[in-house]
């Protein structure tokens, strides 16, 4: 590890969310250096860029920039170099690379990605379907939903959710309770159904930690659980049988399965996209 950590600013003329993006995937190849993310969103004028150099001026470290207004890159280099920075453009080479096959000049103007178009609205319709469908909600309903997780408790079945909606997917969600009936919903939905599972080591630490067993002596509390009800959620012995009761349960429904204990939530929504475009043909079967 570095001893000093990198300032490194990150230029955008929207939310900045591509420049985060890509600075987690090429900062996770650097695990030996720190770096210090200074974040300058919607810069869209030569004022906002002045106060970007100014910034960069009072803690100079290299810049990533995403600006796609020409006049504001040049004076974004211009003011770099004279700091003596680094600064270095993200999308300039994939967009010469799409003028270089489409033989359509880019049209560069900022936000171009964040427009209140028809996958805009779909997105927001699909936030709104997982907010009203979340955690067993509305069971008889699901008709509108194109993908069902299914777990037990605290297997990242709701920010799974949330991350689809944002993709624009509708997602439902429904928490296997070991030995009670099925809803109706589910049983009868001809859609995809993925089973979230984890290791039960890691869900027992989840759980602890939810109920609030941090400290000795320390009285149990959780929404919705009584001292009787909190037991059998935190033994050892349970949590086992209850993840392989899931298991056998989506093994007889023919469910695919994702063991999530070592996914991040993009990961386990980037498998569950490809099962729907892919007709939900695959299955990753955990090892419980």
């Amino acid at each position: 590890m570095s001893e000093k950590p990198i300032i490194l600013h990150l230029v955008s003329e929207a939310t900045g969310q591509a420049l985060e993006a890509v600075m987690r995937a090429c900062g996770a190849q650097f695990q030996d250096a720190e770096f210090a993310l200074r974040n300058w969103n919607l810069v869209r004028t030569r004022v906002q860029v002045g106060r970007v150099l100014a910034g960069i001026s009072h803690e100079p470290g290299p810049v990533l920039s995403s600006l796609t207004s020409p006049e504001l890159q040049t004076m974004l280099r211009v003011g770099c170099a004279r700091l003596g920075v680094q600064v270095k453009n993200i999308l300039d080479g994939t967009i010469h690379f799409l003028e270089q096959q489409t033989g359509i000049p880019a049209e560069r103007h900022p936000g171009g990605q964040y427009v209140m178009d028809d996958s805009y609205r779909r997105r927001i319709d699909a936030m709104q379907y997982v907010i009203a469908h979340d955690d067993g909600q509305k069971t008889t309903d699901l008709t509108r939903a194109e993908v069902v997780l299914v777990g037990v408790s605290r297997t990242s079945k709701t920010p799974t959710c949330f991350y689809l909606a944002n993709r624009g997917i509708r997602a439902a969600n429904i928490p296997l309770v070991p030995h009670a009936p099925l809803p109706a919903g589910l049983e009868h939905f001809p859609g995809l159904v993925v089973g979230l599972t984890i290791d039960a080591h890691t869900l027992l630490e989840i759980r602890r930690s939810r109920v609030g067993m941090m400290l000795p002596g320390r009285s149990i509390a959780a929404p919705g659980m009584s001292e009787t009800s909190v037991k059998p959620y935190i033994d050892p012995v349970n949590v086992q049988e209850e993840l392989l009761w899931a298991r056998r349960l989506c093994t007889r429904h023919k469910w695919p399965v994702i063991n999530v204990t070592h996914r991040s939530v993009e990961e386990t929504a980037a498998a569950i996209i490809d099962m729907l475009e892919h007709d939900g043909a695959s299955s990753i079967l955990p090892a419980v």
